[in-house]
């Protein structure tokens, strides 16, 4: 049997991070930043820091990983194939995904902040004329978690223009010769573009700055070797400044914001960095589990947030023990969200014969 050149830790990556967003939007219901959430119940330290924890580096590495993606799939199918795709893996399901999921998340949204009364479907008329501050909060319009989805499709397809333009005047270009020191620096880039285009929070140019990165720099055999036999070096540095982080941003306050800033930016970096490097070593293999997630992580992106929600709406209604409302939500929420996949995969299924049949 031919040995498989893919890159089976890029996948792998990518749905241990998906999987982790339930737990961590569960959290959110506890943030002790004033954020208010669609649930919110009171603040809790401790699980406000499990969220500063990973937030630095999880949704930068899903978007370093696409970069990484990006450029194993151009080398195999023509740009047109490549636009295609993206439209139907993510812009696509971000349209439907809006009218569905993200309604449902706010519709509870407004029940518990506004005590919104009326049906699922006469609140269609709230969240499409309720323009506001984009959070969703208020039960008004808002991407809500999709905002990577949209985000994800905006920069693929600007960066085939970046791409066509090294191309064009800069033939030849490569990293794959660059020097450890080379590969921290680059750390810079994600701060400096973090200040460009920033959209409640979200900025598209720390974004673009990681997609690139991922598709010139770390998609390169020999600079992931490098990563690797520096991958707990890395993990020291990260860990490091991600503690020091947490401290300062949970129980420092504003007083010491530049210094976590800065940590959070070191831990945005070596995380990456450390993640990969251990990724590409313990975690590059495939068989029926891995597949299986790879298959279904952009469903269960899509799907999660509205059974969260949905779980800690109703739970708060019968109980205010903390970890009853978060362990138990969290739980049945991985079950229905794996659920709502394989119902829809059926459906998509069983859609696609009549189709063709046609």
């Amino acid at each position: 049997m031919m040995k498989s050149d893919r890159k089976y830790y890029i996948d792998n990556l990518r749905w241990t991070c998906i999987l982790l967003l339930i737990p961590y939007h569960a959290a959110m219901a506890w943030n002790c930043w004033g954020e208010k959430n669609y649930i919110w119940f009171q603040a809790n330290k401790g699980l406000s820091a499990f969220i500063s924890l990973i937030s630095p580096w999880y949704m930068p590495l899903l978007f370093v990983l696409a970069g990484m993606s990006a450029r194993y799939s151009l080398q195999k199918r023509a740009v047109k194939a490549f636009v295609r795709e993206r439209v139907t893996k993510l812009l696509l399901p971000f349209l439907i995904g809006m009218v569905t999921v993200v309604a449902g998340i706010t519709y509870y949204a407004d029940h518990f902040h506004n005590g919104y009364t009326d049906g699922f479907f006469a609140h269609y008329r709230i969240f499409f004329t309720r323009i506001t501050d984009l959070t969703g909060y208020d039960g008004g319009w808002t991407p809500g978690h999709l905002w990577f989805l949209l985000y994800l499709f905006v920069i693929s397809i600007v960066a085939l223009g970046v791409i066509w333009l090294q191309k064009r005047f800069f033939h030849g270009f490569s990293c794959k010769n660059i020097k450890m020191y080379g590969i921290y620096l680059l750390g810079i880039l994600p701060a400096i573009g973090s200040v460009f285009l920033d959209i409640g929070g979200k900025s598209l140019g720390m974004y673009m700055a990681l997609y690139l990165i991922g598709y010139y720099v770390l998609a390169e055999d020999a600079v992931v070797e490098k990563i690797v036999k520096h991958r707990v070096w890395n993990l020291v540095v990260m860990l490091a400044a991600d503690i020091l982080d947490v401290y300062l941003f949970i129980w420092g306050g504003n007083a010491r914001a530049a210094l976590s800033t800065v940590m959070y930016f070191i831990t945005l970096w070596f995380g990456i960095l450390a993640i990969i490097g251990f990724g590409q070593k313990r975690f590059n293999f495939s068989n029926s589990v891995t597949r299986y997630l790879t298959s279904r992580s952009f469903p269960i992106y899509i799907i999660h947030f509205v059974w969260v929600v949905a779980f800690q709406f109703y739970f708060g209604k019968v109980t205010v023990n903390t970890w009853i409302l978060y362990i138990v939500p969290v739980v049945l929420s991985y079950i229905m969200t794996i659920v709502s996949c394989e119902i829809f995969e059926r459906v998509k299924f069983v859609l696609g014969r009549v189709l063709k049949r046609k």
